[in-house]
């Protein structure tokens, strides 16, 4: 009899401990959002959501935050020192700028995605991409504020 309630116990603890653990920031997340993490970032754990009067911000644990506007379309994603994943910049970048960023070789080395309405800025190890989306053009931001015309 002692076994069965030390055995008790212990599933009990067990079980409390698995219901501690669970994801209420999945939960939260709408269906467009959650999609995109699950094909994007699906190995990482949320670990926030908010939502404002601009849209949505996820935070990925120890990993990526993740911001959309009121129409769940992305925003700005920072890997926060990761690498953004490949998949990613192949399916929401312009291919233009995807072929580019392929022919520099650097997809491995895109940090950070910000997607504004006449633009598209890609910051890398150590410089940044600009992205036109009328003229299509892709230039280097100076710091002195001109841009350098590359492709």
């Amino acid at each position: 009899m002692k076994r069965n309630t030390l055995n008790f116990f212990a599933l009990l603890a067990i079980i409390c401990m698995m219901g501690a653990c669970d994801n209420n920031a999945w939960d939260e997340l709408p269906q467009p959002i959650s999609s995109f993490v699950s094909e994007y970032f699906p190995f990482g754990e949320v670990e926030s959501y908010r939502t404002g009067e601009n849209g949505s911000v996820v935070q990925i644990k120890n990993g990526a935050t993740l911001s959309f506007d009121n129409n769940y379309a992305w925003t700005d994603i920072n890997g926060n020192g990761v690498p953004l994943p490949q998949n990613f910049l192949y399916d929401e970048l312009p291919e233009t700028l995807y072929r580019y960023v392929e022919s520099i070789e650097m997809q491995g080395s895109v940090y950070r995605a910000i997607n504004e309405a006449r633009r598209i800025i890609l910051d890398l190890h150590d410089s940044q991409i600009e992205y036109d989306k009328n003229t299509q053009t892709i230039t280097y931001p100076a710091a002195d504020g001109k841009s350098v015309l590359m492709f």
